[in-house]
């Protein structure tokens, strides 16, 4: 792994560590109707990064070095699998919701492994592999088991859930095309999104603006860390890191996010969620800690191939 391709998969990490604190920022702001929280974060996301670009004069050239379908991709890809997100939790149990939609970071692994400028070593497979029966162990001890006799099957929920994990995952590898598009192209993604999700808002809920403050601190929160600057980490590593190990370390999330509800809020771990977590942690080391000798020169002879951003 090249100096450049190790600096760029430390700042995907950056944006695993903020997804992680999704959930307890969630939890401070669940009175808030989902589009309109999604129209809020991603306001906040979209200003954070219109002030910083202004400042640096780079608004303009990013404008011009952004192609429009990757405007559109990126765009379409945040807006649909948040909404798809939201719908799947409202429409299927949490657990069983929340294990098919964490199904990307392994669908990450492979589907890097069969692109060019990436090679799916036998370690990301296997730690992928651990990390996910962490991840299910966990989603199992949160609450009830999935059961597969029953006759209610929420099949819409189901469809949605692996939406989300289909499209996170397959924009995450298609980025990999953009590679020299900088990432303060994020900032088009994310006004595509606000207005995407306004108008869903606008179209879909019932205005109420009224929450404490809180609410509008944990919103804030939200636009900043896990909408706000970890898409521009996500975008630089998966442009420009190594995917298949973003992908295997993405399962830290879940575990972090945990460990964040423990500390941070009356949430008690369970035994399962600590022995989920061990998982999870093993899986994502085992896959980082032990690249394949094959897969490690391979990289290196591909390494010419990237572009420098």
């Amino acid at each position: 792994m090249t100096t450049n391709n190790l600096q760029a998969t430390f700042i995907g990490n950056i944006a695993i560590l903020l997804w992680s604190a999704l959930a307890l920022f969630t939890t401070q702001a669940k009175l808030v109707p989902p589009m309109l929280l999604l129209t809020l974060t991603f306001g906040v996301a979209s200003l954070l990064f219109l002030l910083v670009y202004f400042v640096k004069n780079e608004l303009k050239t990013s404008w011009q070095q952004t192609p429009k379908s990757a405007m559109f991709m990126g765009g379409l890809g945040f807006y649909f699998y948040h909404f798809f997100y939201f719908y799947a939790f409202q429409h299927a149990p949490p657990v069983e919701a929340g294990l098919i939609a964490y199904l990307w970071p392994l669908l990450i692994v492979l589907m890097a492994g069969m692109t060019k400028g990436n090679s799916l070593s036998w370690t990301h497979l296997v730690g992928a592999i651990i990390a996910f029966a962490g991840t299910g162990i966990m989603l199992q001890s949160k609450g009830q088991a999935i059961n597969l006799d029953s006759t209610s099957f929420h099949w819409t929920g189901y469809a949605a859930a692996f939406s989300c994990a289909l499209i996170w995952s397959s924009y995450s590898v298609a980025n990999r095309r953009f590679q020299t598009v900088p990432s303060s192209a994020v900032l088009w993604y994310c006004l595509i999104t606000t207005l995407l999700a306004g108008v869903s808002h606008l179209s879909l809920e019932d205005p109420n603006w009224s929450f404490p403050i809180t609410t509008w601190m944990a919103i804030l929160g939200l636009g900043l860390g896990p909408v706000g600057v970890a898409f521009f980490c996500w975008d630089m590593g998966v442009k420009k890191g190594n995917l298949s190990l973003l992908g295997v370390l993405s399962y830290t999330a879940p575990a972090l996010s945990t460990a964040w509800l423990g500390l941070f809020t009356d949430t008690q771990l369970t035994t399962g969620q600590i022995i989920a977590c061990l998982l999870i942690t093993a899986g994502a080391l085992f896959a980082s800690l032990m690249p394949n000798k094959k897969a490690r020169i391979q990289n290196e002879k591909l390494a010419p191939l990237e572009i420098d951003q």
